[in-house]
């Protein structure tokens, strides 16, 4: 029980997890007020139960807030350096912008490279924007210290109406360095090609960034 992340998507929320900079569906919107992560949630008080064996688990979550929702993951592990997650959200009522969301993804580890898919869906039952996302991402581990991360993913947006909002595809490219067991740095680039795009939302710029992370 307490504050916890959510068990939703492949990609972490917070920085020191992640394997690049940014996030892979991050398009920014007047309609959503969208922030860095357009599907995913974050952080909710709630309580969750967890179940797991060497092959499968289920994990269930509540939240404890106004406008309570929950969240079913069902993972399995029975091949060895493979994983495979379904997760489920379905949150708040008629008078919390209720909405429903789900993320699908695999991954599996060869050798060095660490190889991922995903397909992921924010669907807002009374309004707001609908948006379907999916991402493929590679990273190499070159050396103990040194690794490279390309990713690419695409987003589209629709509203209520099911006119499309955004469409476009997005591309990262991220090497890191491993200095000591608790400090790493990487730098990321990463560029957008918007096929679609309506005046709520704001064209995407390419992005470019350097980031030192010390654990402890």
């Amino acid at each position: 029980m307490g504050r916890m992340l959510t068990y939703m998507g492949f990609e972490a929320f917070d920085a020191p997890n992640m394997y690049q900079m940014t996030y892979a569906y991050d398009v920014v919107s007047a309609n959503t007020g969208s922030g860095p992560q357009d599907i995913y949630d974050a952080y909710d008080y709630g309580a969750s139960v967890d179940y797991g064996t060497d092959a499968f688990s289920i994990g269930l979550w509540s939240s404890l807030e106004e406008g309570a929702g929950y969240e079913v993951a069902l993972a399995f592990t029975g091949v060895e350096n493979f994983t495979a997650k379904a997760i489920w959200s379905d949150f708040g009522d008629a008078t919390a912008d209720p909405y429903e969301k789900s993320t699908f993804w695999v991954s599996y580890q060869v050798g060095a490279t660490l190889l991922a898919a995903e397909v992921a869906e924010s669907d807002q039952t009374t309004g707001g924007d609908d948006i379907d996302g999916v991402m493929v991402m590679a990273n190499y581990a070159m050396s103990d210290a040194a690794a490279i991360t390309v990713r690419y993913s695409e987003q589209e947006i629709s509203d209520q109406a099911g006119a499309v909002q955004y469409d476009g595809s997005k591309f990262t490219i991220s090497p890191s360095y491993m200095f000591t067991d608790s400090f790493i740095g990487l730098v990321e680039y990463s560029s957008y090609d918007a096929d679609t795009i309506s005046a709520t939302y704001a064209e995407p710029e390419e992005f470019m960034g350097a980031e030192f992370i010390f654990t402890f």
